[in-house]
C-alpha cells in the first residue's frame, strides 16, 4: 500500500511512520489478514474492530480515525511482527492523543483586532486628534493602493489552498505592515497567525517551524531580523522554503516586510554568498510600496466615508503626498528630534549609531547611558549635570498626539504564546542583557542610517558597546569598527563575541591581529582554545585562518578539539586523517585498530 504523506502535526507524522514501520516488519500482510487477526483477539485487549477500509486508512493515513481502531490495527501488526503489543499500543495511544490535541503555533486569526495589530504585529500607531479622540477607531480607514491589489492575489491563492509568500518592500512608515494586516483580515475563519519573537526571532522560527499547521500566516514583520543573522538566518530561510513547497503542510502564507536596503543585502549575490537560501526564498515575491500616494489615491482618501479627522488632516498637511508617514507621526517625531539639544540629542545619536552599526532593535539603556557623554563638546559637557539621565529619558520617551516617543521601553519578560527554543552554544548564545532596554522609533532608525552614514561614533560608544551591548551583536559591531579603522575596538568586540559562541568572530580576530602583529601567536592560541566548535563550517573557517597565520601549533590544538565536540567528520578531512582513522578512534585519541563484524558482541 502506498501511504499518504503526513505534514502536520508532528505527532501524527510520527504515528504514521510508526504504523507503517510495523506494517513492513510484519511483511505487509493483507487487509483481510489484519482484520482476521483483530477478530481472533477481540477479547484480548484489542479495543476496536475495524473493517478493511478502516484498516487501510490506519496504515496509509491514520488521521481522524478512532483511537480504538488505530490501537487495534497496531496490536495486530505487532503480533505478526513479533513486537511487544502492549508497548506499541501505549506508544500509539500517546501519539494519537498528542496529534488530536495539537493546535499549531500562533493564535486563531479571529482573536486579533486593531489594538493587537498595533501592540503585537507592528502596525504603526496613528496620529491622534484631540477633536474626536473618543469616537475614533484604533486605526483610520484603510485606503487600498496598487500594492494591496497585488497582495490580494496572494491571499486569494492561499484561500484556494496554495501556499505562498509576499514581501512588501518600502521605506519606513509607508504602510507595509498595515497593508499586510488588512490583507490578512480577508482570510476565512480557521486560519491562525504566528508572529515568532522570543528568545530571538530566528530561534523562535526554528523552534516552532515543525509545528506550523495548515492555514497559518507566518508573520515576519521586519524580515531582516529573521534572515540577516549568521548563521541562523540561512537556516530560517531554508526551513521556510521547505514549508512553502511541501503540499502536505499547506496552505501556509508567509508575509514579510523589508526596507529597500535590507532587500538589497539579502538578495545581492556576493563572494562568499552569505544569503543563498534567503535569495531563493525572496526572489519573485517582491511587492513595492511607494513613499507617496498617487493623485487618484489621494482623491479616494479625501472621499472616504465617515470623515475620519486623521485622514482629513493627513490629506491636507502631508508633504509630497506622503500620507502614511504623516499618519505614523513622522513630522512629530522629526520635530522632537530636531528640537533635542545637548545630552538628550547625544542619547538619540547613540541609539541611531547602535542600530546602524549592527545592534539589534532592543538597545540596553546602560550602553546608551555610558556612550552619550562622549558625543558632547566641552561646553555641552560642562553644562550637563551628573544626574542627566531621567530628564533626557523623559524627553525621548514622551508620547505626542498618540505617537510613541523617540525611544520606547521594551518589555523584557517572556513573550506570550511563544514556544521555547532549544538551548544553544552557537552564535545566538550568550548571557542575557541585564537592565532596561529601549527601541528606537522606526523612522528615526532609517533616517539615522542615511543622515549619519559618514559619522564615526566617539570612543565612549565603542568601549561601552564592549561592556553593555548584547553578545549576539558584538561580532557585527566589531566588523563595523574594523571597517572604520578602529582596530583596537574591533579586536575587543570580536574577542567578546568569540567568548559567547561566535566562531566567525574568532576567524576575524585571528586575521586582523595577524595583520597587525604577525609574530604574536597569543590571539591564535586564545581563539583555538576558546572558540565553540558546534558549527563545522565556522570551525573550518577558523582553521583556515590559523594556517594562513602560520599558527601551526594553534591549528593542531583546534584540530585536537574537533572530535570531542562531535566534529569527527571535519577532523578526518584534515591532512592524512582519513586514512589513519579509517576504523575511527579510541577515546584517548589514538587511531582505532582494524575491526570487523565478528568483533561486535
Amino acid at each position: 500500500m502506498e501511504r499518504a504523506r503526513v505534514g502536520w502535526p508532528p505527532a501524527l507524522r510520527e504515528l504514521s511512520d510508526l504504523l507503517y514501520e510495523v506494517y513492513v516488519e510484519a511483511d505487509t500482510p493483507s487487509l483481510d489478514t489484519i482484520v482476521e487477526t483483530i477478530a481472533m483477539n477481540v477479547d484480548n485487549n484489542m479495543p476496536g474492530s475495524p473493517q478493511r477500509d478502516t484498516v487501510r486508512r490506519c496504515i496509509i493515513n491514520p488521521a481522524l480515525l478512532s483511537q480504538a481502531d488505530v490501537v487495534s490495527v497496531a496490536m495486530a501488526l505487532a503480533q505478526q511482527a513479533r513486537w511487544d503489543k502492549q508497548d506499541l499500543a501505549a506508544r500509539v495511544r500517546d501519539l494519537w492523543t498528542a496529534a488530536r490535541m495539537a493546535t499549531g503555533v500562533g493564535r486563531p486569526l479571529a482573536e486579533f483586532d486593531e489594538r493587537l495589530a498595533v501592540t503585537d504585529l507592528g502596525v504603526h500607531h496613528a496620529l491622534d486628534t484631540a477633536t474626536a479622540r473618543d469616537r475614533l477607531a484604533v486605526l483610520p480607514p484603510h485606503v487600498p493602493r496598487e500594492c494591496d491589489t497585488r497582495l490580494d492575489t496572494v491571499i486569494a491563492a492561499a484561500e484556494a489552498g496554495q501556499s505562498g509568500i509576499a514581501v512588501l518592500v518600502g521605506t519606513s512608515s509607508t504602510g507595509k505592515t498595515r497593508a499586510l494586516w488588512e490583507a490578512t483580515r480577508k482570510l476565512p475563519d480557521g486560519w491562525r497567525l504566528w508572529h515568532p519573537l522570543a528568545p530571538t526571532r530566528p530561534d523562535a522560527v526554528l523552534a516552532g517551524l515543525a509545528d506550523v499547521a495548515p492555514r497559518t500566516v507566518v508573520w515576519l514583520n521586519e524580515t531582516q531580523h529573521y534572515l540577516e543573522t549568521d548563521p541562523l538566518g540561512e537556516q530560517v530561510a531554508a526551513g521556510l522554503r521547505e514549508l512553502l513547497r511541501d503540499p502536505a503542510r499547506g496552505p501556509v502564507l508567509v508575509l514579510a516586510t523589508l526596507w529597500p536596503e535590507h532587500w538589497d543585502t539579502l538578495t545581492t549575490r556576493t563572494t562568499p554568498d552569505r544569503h543563498i537560501q534567503a535569495q531563493e526564498l525572496l526572489y519573485g515575491h517582491r511587492i513595492n510600496v511607494p513613499d507617496a500616494f498617487t493623485p487618484a489615491e489621494l482623491a479616494v482618501l479625501k472621499g472616504t466615508d465617515g470623515g475620519d479627522p486623521r485622514l482629513v488632516e493627513a490629506a491636507e498637511r502631508a508633504q509630497d503626498a506622503q500620507v502614511t508617514q504623516y499618519l505614523a507621526g513622522v513630522p512629530v517625531l522629526m520635530d522632537r528630534y530636531r528640537s533635542a539639544r545637548g545630552i538628550t540629542l547625544a542619547l538619540i545619536h547613540a541609539a541611531m549609531d547602535a542600530r546602524r552599526l549592527g545592534a539589534g532593535p532592543h538597545i540596553p539603556l546602560a550602553w546608551l547611558h555610558a556612550a552619550a557623554p562622549g558625543y558632547l563638546n566641552d561646553t555641552e559637557s560642562n553644562a550637563t549635570s551628573d544626574d542627566w539621565l531621567p530628564e533626557a529619558l523623559g524627553y525621548v520617551t514622551q508620547e505626542c498626539r498618540g505617537i510613541p516617543g523617540i525611544l520606547n521601553p521594551v518589555k523584557t519578560t517572556t513573550t506570550r504564546n511563544q514556544r521555547p527554543a532549544p538551548t544553544t552554544t552557537g552564535p545566538a548564545a550568550g548571557r542575557p542583557v541585564q537592565g532596561p532596554q529601549y527601541q528606537l522609533a522606526d523612522y528615526l532608525d532609517q533616517y539615522g542610517r542615511h543622515d549619519r552614514a559618514d559619522t564615526i561614533p566617539p570612543i565612549d560608544f565603542w568601549t561601552s558597546a564592549a561592556t553593555h551591548a548584547h553578545p549576539t551583536d558584538q561580532a557585527a559591531l566589531g566588523d563595523a569598527a574594523h571597517n572604520r579603522g578602529l582596530y583596537r575596538d574591533a579586536a575587543q568586540l570580536h574577542k567578546n563575541a568569540t567568548t559567547h559562541g561566535n566562531p566567525q568572530a574568532a576567524a576575524a580576530l585571528v586575521n586582523h591581529l595577524h595583520a597587525l602583529h604577525p609574530t604574536d601567536h597569543r590571539p591564535t592560541q586564545w581563539a583555538a582554545t576558546h572558540t565553540p566548535l558546534d558549527d563545522p563550517h565556522a570551525a573550518a573557517m577558523l582553521l583556515d585562518s590559523l594556517r594562513k597565520s602560520e599558527a601551526d601549533k594553534q591549528a593542531t590544538i583546534l584540530v585536537t578539539r574537533l572530535p570531542a565536540t562531535g566534529n569527527f567528520t571535519a577532523f578526518i578531512e584534515i591532512d592524512d586523517h582519513r586514512e589513519r582513522f579509517r576504523f575511527g578512534r579510541e577515546p584517548e585519541g589514538d587511531a582505532a585498530a582494524p575491526w570487523t563484524w565478528e568483533d561486535l558482541a
